[in-house]
């Protein structure tokens, strides 16, 4: 029989806090950008991204996992912050050093850490609250493969024509990957589970490899042949690894009274 789920198509108040969240940190970067915050010289797409992952968390309520893909970005870009701790000090305690606006940095720097971590926290409980939900699991690899290739294939297709300054070659095998997924994610459930296990082994060896043989006086920085990693990356290679790991392994199966079975194609 086909394989479905019977959580109710409706967003929970986590959920729709997790969507909040997301909105909150597009709006907040904005802030700093039109406040003259010198981080962003250009119109910055990373609004864009949180607001169309706030809009795939709202849409995909069929979906167990959906607020997953909000507390992924949000962490990623949470690391992001932290791993550049000095500076948004300095846009907290001197922001009239920054830029010409001072409240409006202070105003959105403070925004943006709150939202962050305000996001991190509301998609990974909203996830759990939904996966407990439900009665059965459907094929959650097929969909992830999708829906994630498609964000990653639309990441990195407007990091490169907005300019923004990131690693070209992460850049590329994102991209890469991105359209690896969205094609197996077309070739039937069986392929798409065994990407997403194989996706989930390969970023979690890239995260611990990182973390392991970084160099502790420059960030973790990590050359992989011509790519460069920072704490940031292991830390976001590390949670993406962990989550598809996880939909691989979970894709295709019923939980029944606390125990785990195969659903029938």
């Amino acid at each position: 029989m086909d394989m479905e789920h019977t959580m109710k198509a409706k967003l929970t108040v986590l959920t729709k806090l997790t969507v909040v969240g997301l909105i909150s940190v597009a709006v907040a970067i904005w802030t700093q950008w039109i406040s003259g915050d010198p981080a962003y010289p250009k119109f910055p797409p990373g609004p864009v991204i949180f607001i169309a992952v706030a809009a795939i968390v709202a849409l995909g309520t069929r979906w167990w996992w959906t607020p997953l893909i909000g507390a992924l970005i949000a962490l990623l870009v949470t690391s992001g912050w932290f791993a550049l701790l000095p500076r948004g000090v300095l846009r907290l305690t001197h922001p009239g050093s920054v830029g010409k606006f001072a409240a409006g940095i202070f105003a959105g720097t403070l925004l943006q850490i709150a939202a962050l971590l305000f996001t991190d926290i509301a998609g990974l409980a909203a996830t759990i609250q939904n996966f407990r939900r439900m009665e059965k699991v459907s094929d959650s690899a097929k969909v992830a493969c999708r829906v994630f290739g498609g964000l990653f294939v639309f990441m990195g297709v407007l990091a490169i024509i907005t300019g923004t300054r990131i690693d070209k070659y992460h850049n590329l095998m994102q991209l890469v990957w991105g359209a690896l997924a969205l094609a197996a994610s077309f070739m039937g459930s069986k392929v798409a589970g065994r990407f997403c296990i194989g996706s989930g082994i390969f970023y979690l060896a890239l995260a611990v490899l990182g973390l392991l043989f970084g160099n502790p006086s420059m960030n973790r920085a990590w050359s992989v042949g011509p790519m460069l990693l920072h704490t940031g990356d292991h830390v976001y290679h590390l949670v993406l690894g962990s989550i598809f790991l996880s939909m691989g392994l979970l894709s295709g199966r019923a939980q029944n009274d606390g125990q785990v079975e195969y659903v029938a194609n």
